[in-house]
């Protein structure tokens, strides 16, 4: 690759922009000059296949940390309307440090530093694309010579990756600019349904005809389980099952569930399927099924049939599925087509009367095939070979079937736009289909010697829909057909306003891409806004925003990124939204406001699942586990919360406190007691990689040694303690400050006023300090008494004195002589002889 002077971590962080099979040949830094701004611009040439394209990202930061960092402005692809004007000093030019890109006769002008480094690079990455540019001219010409046009498809994903904006039509200009005021209102007026972006969806169609075949002794992974990845979406056609004379005259159309049963066992591995719906006519069938985790987002499912044989039974014709797809109407389409090799006019009819007659029927008037946005046309569509086609002539040239190609009947009529006017279908790579022995490989051998045809198709139309792969199954050998099968990348649309953050864990980090763009000729400013006029939060502490607000010039776009953090604080929070979600559904962790000037606001609502942590859950809860809680669902912790009973569940009669604290305090009391500075303000190792592996060792009660060290165990502790929805040890304000000199009012205070196992932690861990302070002389009390004052006493402040965001590392906003009190009672206890008194509290447990 031709980088210049690129070091590897921004070569790193572009790589992630792309898919896999996408390669990156050239990156350069240019910038672009819009008004009277210079913006930062950087241009990557990306190659897939046997073509390539040039991407023009806006960086929000440079050098590029994180893919938060690269926004998508421009995708130039370099086809027979690119090419590139590289010389100095043109007339009208500006700078002679400059070159124009022309891409569909519109030129785009790139400035850039004259430094030796940057004239290198630019000389090489010129250099390559004009390379690519002769590249695509020889290879498009082999293609065109093929009947087979170089395919551009898969830049259609970045034309809309990022364009998660405030308004769709806006940001991919499918709108010409008008008045910044008309503009808006006409488009931040619309329902919340109408911002939408399209989310990748991969789709497995597969057709066979079974010749009469029943579904014993037949398994189908090898058909069905052939991707990587687990589709979302299965949609899988038989034709010819149970074929006698009985069920044709009956027009049967009960279901077989044996063939079901068998598609469902067959499928992917890798997710939870459920059947959304079958459908039968005689020997066709279609079973459509989709990842229950997709369930949710589908409705108005509805089945069709139509039969086109003699007196329009169903031994020939076909069967559909229809739904609703998030806002996206999807039809599956399975046909058995008219046979035999003369019989042309014939199928062509049954095409016509299938798209004429199949209707989706809920209202009065039905949904025709053509009225959905995604079509996928499966089945044995029966189209032949013509001409002098022979079976010697198909094993000769069978290791290229692009030289059989031509003579396919259904290419034939295609191209004659007789039938599947729009659809499209892979490139064929695989063997005819048909006639084969039944269970052989070999070509038919009976008296007719039928020769050889691909009468098993996928055809599909519809925008944004990506082949991936279109292949047959030469080990399932039932039948005289071979099954085959086509795998797509779907994008489907999804609503703009929820970002989903998918799996969120305590002490994360996760981050999201908000796109806001603006294509009007007049300047617009945006910001997020608070929910209320009371307070100036615009959202919860464990979300962050990386720009607030803003001035969007014509033609700009502002990538927005959105972090979720669950520390300390906030793990108790997340709880409490768990707590609120239906089971089942995703969490909605805030409601964003964005607020565009003399525009309507815009909700965007954040999603995710949280992983229940033992940090944020009480410690009486803790003391009710009896298995890990990483085992338990949140309905399973909202029971232990109402049990009354605390200590008989646990299956160690001697632990009186919650074994997640007796653990961490007990690897420091062995470990830790002689480390220097093993508390202290500053909380450095709070994102320490150990602390990840600490949370999963209390969480799996893991009998395993301790992961980490001493330091982050002691961050762990302090952490855990934080984390708690209510602190150790809670007391009135009047209470802190009357009390907090006095050994004996603040023991009376702690056996009175709290809870057994909050009365117990608070010594254990006292008792625990006390020691430390002992075997470490340099550890003052002072500070001690100051963190552990912090994080275990709360005073009950009044409520007008909840914290804003930023309180100094405390849950509510305490003054300087506040925190001066809790340190000053927190001490007492440190500088007494409360050992006697700790080991009598926690002797007894009461």
């Amino acid at each position: 690759m031709s980088s210049g002077s690129y070091d590897s971590t921004i070569i790193a962080t572009v790589t992630q922009k792309f898919r896999e099979g996408e390669s990156i040949l050239a990156i350069f830094e240019a910038y672009q000059i819009v008004g009277a701004k210079h913006q930062n611009r950087l241009l990557v040439v990306v190659s897939s296949n046997y073509t390539s394209a040039l991407f023009a990202f806006s960086i929000a930061r440079y050098p590029p940390e994180s893919i938060s960092d690269l926004t998508v402005v421009v995708v130039y692809p370099i086809d027979e309307s690119f090419w590139l004007n590289s010389e100095s000093g043109a007339a009208g030019s500006i700078s002679s440090h400059q070159f124009t890109i022309f891409s569909q006769n519109e030129p785009t002008v790139y400035y850039y530093q004259a430094t030796p480094d940057t004239l290198s690079s630019r000389d090489n990455f010129i250099s390559k694309l004009k390379e690519l540019v002769s590249a695509y001219k020889s290879a498009s010409s082999q293609a065109a010579a093929a009947s087979f046009p170089l395919d551009f498809k898969w830049l259609d994903y970045y034309k809309r990756a990022d364009l998660q904006a405030i308004d769709r039509n806006i940001a991919d200009g499918s709108q010409p600019p008008k008045t910044r005021d008309s503009k808006f209102k006409e488009e931040l007026d619309r329902r919340r349904h109408e911002y939408i972006v399209y989310g990748p969806y991969k789709v497995y169609t597969g057709t066979w005809n079974v010749n009469g075949q029943t579904s014993e002794n037949i398994e189908l992974p090898e058909w069905l389980s052939t991707t990587e990845d687990p589709p979302d979406i299965y949609a899988v056609g038989f034709q010819e099952i149970e074929w006698t004379p009985e069920k044709i005259l009956m027009n049967e159309t009960k279901i077989d569930r044996t063939w079901v049963n068998k598609v469902m066992s067959g499928l992917h591995k890798g997710a939870a399927y459920e059947e959304l719906a079958s459908v039968r006519l005689v020997g066709m069938m279609l079973t459509v099924a989709v990842k229950k985790s997709l369930r949710d987002q589908i409705s108005d499912c509805l089945t069709a049939a139509v039969g086109t044989g003699t007196l329009k039974w169903g031994n020939k014709g076909g069967v559909g599925v229809s739904f609703q797809l998030n806002e996206a109407l999807l039809c599956f389409v399975n046909t058995h087509l008219a046979a035999h090799t003369q019989e042309v006019d014939r199928r062509n009819d049954d095409h016509d009367e299938i798209i004429r007659r199949m209707s989706f029927e809920k209202t009065f008037r039905g949904r025709s095939i053509d009225e959905h946005h995604h079509i996928f046309w499966i089945g044995d569509l029966n189209y032949r070979l013509n001409g002098d086609i022979t079976q010697e002539y198909v094993n000769d040239k069978g290791r290229d079937y692009n030289q059989l190609y031509p003579f396919d009947q259904l290419y034939q009529e295609k191209l004659r736009k007789r039938i599947f006017r729009e659809y499209k279908e892979g490139k064929i790579l695989f063997g005819p289909t048909y006639k084969y022995n039944p269970g052989t490989d070999d070509w038919d051998s009976s008296e007719k010697s039928r020769c050889p045809a691909w009468c098993d198709r996928i055809l599909w139309k519809g925008p944004r829909i990506e082949l991936l792969k279109y292949d047959s199954v030469m080990q399932l050998r039932r039948s005289d057909h071979k099954p085959v099968y086509a795998v797509f990348n779907v994008d489907i649309t999804v609503e703009q306003t929820d970002i989903d953050f998918g799996l969120i864990r305590f002490n994360e980090k996760y981050s999201r891409e908000l796109l806001v763009a603006n294509n009007c000729h007049l300047p617009v400013r945006f910001k997020f806004a608070a929910k209320d006029d009371r307070t100036s939060q615009v959202c919860e502490e464990f979300i962050h925003i990386n720009h607030k607000s803003g001035d969007l010039y014509t033609g700009n776009s502002l990538s927005i990124r959105i972090d979720i953090f669950v520390d300390a604080k906030a793990a108790s929070q997340m709880l409490r939204k768990l707590k609120d979600a239906k089971a089942g559904v995703k969490i909605p962790l805030d409601i964003l406001v964005l607020h565009v000037d003399k525009g309507r606001d815009i909700f965007i609502t954040i999603f995710g699942e949280y992983k229940t942590s033992c940090f944020g859950v009480t410690l009486e809860t803790l003391m009710k586990l009896n298995k890990p809680i990483f085992e338990y669902d949140i309905n399973e912790i909202i029971a232990l919360e109402k049990e009354e009973k605390l200590l008989d569940l646990t299956d160690d009669e001697n632990l009186k406190i919650p074994r997640e604290v007796w653990r961490l305090v007990d690897y420091l009391y062995n470990n830790g007691l002689d480390t220097a500075q093993l508390f202290t303000t500053n909380r450095t190792h709070s994102r320490h990689e150990n602390i990840l592996e600490i949370r999963d060792w209390l969480d799996s009660w893991s009998s395993e040694p301790f992961p980490g060290i001493p330091k982050t165990a002691a961050e762990a502790l302090l952490m855990l303690l934080e984390s708690l929805p209510e602190p150790v040890v809670t007391i009135s304000e009047r209470e802190c400050i009357v009390n907090a000199d006095n050994y004996d009012r603040c023991r009376e205070l702690i056996r009175t006023k709290l809870k057994p196992v909050n009365r117990l932690v608070f010594l254990y861990v006292c008792m625990f300090l006390i020691e430390l302070r002992r075997r470490n002389p340099n550890m003052r009390l002072e500070l001690l008494a100051t963190i552990f004052g912090r994080i275990m006493i709360r005073s009950q402040l009044p409520p007008a004195r909840p914290t804003q965001a930023g309180g100094a590392g405390d849950v509510y906003a305490y003054t300087e002589g506040e925190r001066d009190q809790r340190r000053r009672f927190m001490m007492t206890f440190l500088t007494s002889k409360i050992q006697e008194f700790a080991r009598a509290e926690i002797g007894t447990g009461n």
